[in-house]
């Protein structure tokens, strides 16, 4: 299996298909050319309904991350990486932003991501 779902998670499950091959691809193990499993497949094997790995396909090929190609299957086309990394530091920006609001320490803050980065 390429990677598992959280179905507890409040992050729905196409999203973390979506998030899940692009980490793939940052990570250097899908590159571009490479051919992603069917949606069926890939369904069967996460088990979650072909409708949303077909959503999370669409999304990819709208970001140009993927390409449909006839009778193919889907191929890697590539992931701008500095796109995706300036997406996760404006998340990262609200999210700390609450914990500043909250009253969290920065120490008490730096210790948990410790903590959190260690345990993942």
């Amino acid at each position: 299996m390429w990677f598992t779902i959280d179905f507890h998670s409040h992050t729905p499950v196409y999203v973390q298909i979506k998030d899940s091959i692009k980490a793939l691809i940052l990570k250097g193990k899908l590159k571009t050319g490479d051919y992603i499993p069917s949606i069926r497949n890939l369904a069967k094997d996460i088990g979650v309904n072909i409708n949303t790995v077909a959503r999370a396909y669409r999304e990819l090929e709208l970001d140009g991350v993927i390409k449909s190609e006839r009778g193919e299957g889907y191929v890697v086309v590539g992931v701008e990486s500095e796109k995706i990394k300036e997406g996760l530091k404006v998340e990262m920006m609200k999210l700390l932003n609450k914990c500043k609001i909250s009253g969290i320490s920065e120490d008490d803050l730096i210790e948990l991501v410790r903590k959190i980065y260690k345990d993942l």
